[in-house]
């Protein structure tokens, strides 16, 4: 099946293209076409679609209800008030999980990785959930789970329990806090390695834990990812201890990293200190972007799932305000600045934008979202191309 576009606004200049077999199999310039093509994008932009690299289904509130928050006096309370507010709301968690990934389709999010709680009490309940979305969205979205012991891995005794997730269809061994939470960094991490060897898996650890500890953590990481070959399938979330010690030792350990290939994934946060990006970068450590809160939830009400609209909010903060580096934040999405050759997958966005660095800046609406040169979501589904 093939299908033409024309005026469309890609590598530069005005296109006509021809998706066909869900690639890009001909790209010719508007004004010396012969072609006839049936839909015309009116100069929109075409940028390629989106990952978010660290999201939670599963802890979601109704949009459309306010649920009460209280303060809280330390991380465990925290993870107990999550528990008590999200039980009577366990009937509605599948429609609203749904709900969430239709939200990301139409921002252009069609890859993801889902961090999936399981603990004893859980179970493997949501893991069966988000495996049951994984189908029910397959050819729209592509999604990697990660079994994640939100409570611990250790001090809720879950590593029989990642360890089943992980035949089940979990692909990435999670892990929280080895001190701050589990209090015991090496039983934590060689639990985590050991799983990740044994099922051939990648790692993703939240690390929350701050300064000091939390670079100690960090080098640990290292350690073990040397030590068991795991170089460029490892990954830490969040990792604010890089923003809080000074800057020759953050830039110390983005050496290392960078020798391993160990990504780091943050959210942007607006309420603590976040990994000094730029220096990563350019020790050329992968950094890239992930919603974690999806909306509403126990943790925050400020949570949003536009990824590019992340990608902006960043480089307002560092003050990213030149072309090069606003073209930058695309790779921080797993992503480009909007160049396609012939042969690509026919994946990608339109919206009304004059080039990438204004995307970027102006974050505008999703007009079109194509996976394979078919469109799934966006402002003009109901008046795309049919395939």
């Amino acid at each position: 099946m093939e299908q033409w576009l024309s005026n469309v606004l890609v590598n530069g200049a005005l296109h006509n293209l021809l998706l066909k077999q869900g690639v890009i199999a001909e790209i010719v310039p508007a004004a010396n076409s012969e072609e006839t093509p049936s839909w015309d994008a009116q100069g929109m932009l075409m940028v390629p679609t989106f990952k978010d690299y660290h999201v939670h289904l599963d802890k979601a509130f109704p949009y459309d209800e306010w649920i009460s928050r209280n303060r809280v006096a330390s991380l465990y309370d925290q993870f107990q008030m999550e528990k008590d507010l999200l039980a009577p709301l366990k009937n509605g968690q599948k429609d609203r999980a749904r709900g969430i990934l239709r939200q990301m389709l139409a921002f252009g999010t069609t890859r993801l990785r889902v961090h999936v709680d399981i603990d004893p009490e859980i179970g493997l309940s949501h893991l069966a959930m988000v495996r049951e979305l994984q189908e029910e969205f397959l050819g729209a979205l592509t999604i990697e789970i990660v079994a994640f012991p939100q409570q611990g891995l250790i001090r809720s005794q879950s590593i029989n329990l990642i360890n089943q997730a992980l035949q089940e269809g979990a692909t990435i061994v999670g892990g929280v806090d080895p001190a701050g939470v589990d209090r015991d960094i090496e039983a934590c991490l060689r639990a985590i390695f050991e799983m990740s060897v044994a099922h051939d898996a990648e790692v993703d650890i939240h690390l929350h834990d701050p300064g000091h500890l939390g670079l100690f953590t960090l080098e640990r990481i290292m350690d073990y990812t040397q030590r068991t070959g795991k170089m460029g399938k490892v990954a830490v979330s969040h990792a604010y201890c890089l923003g809080e010690v000074s800057e020759s030792e953050s830039l110390a350990i983005a050496k290392q990293l960078a020798v391993l290939d160990i990504a780091i994934i943050t959210s942007v946060p607006i309420d603590s200190a976040m990994p000094r990006v730029a220096q990563l970068r350019a020790e050329g450590v992968r950094v890239y972007l992930g919603s974690d809160h999806t909306g509403l939830d126990a943790w925050t009400p400020f949570g949003f799932t536009d990824q590019l609209m992340r990608a902006r909010r960043m480089a307002d903060m560092y003050r990213w305000n030149d072309d090069e580096r606003l073209r930058s934040v695309y790779p921080h999405l797993g992503s480009t600045a909007g160049t396609f050759q012939i042969g690509n997958p026919a994946d990608f966005i339109l919206l009304a934008a004059v080039n990438a660095e204004h995307a970027a800046a102006a974050a505008p609406p999703r007009e079109v979202v194509s996976v394979r040169g078919v469109p799934v979501a966006g402002r003009q589904l109901q008046n795309a191309w049919k395939i």
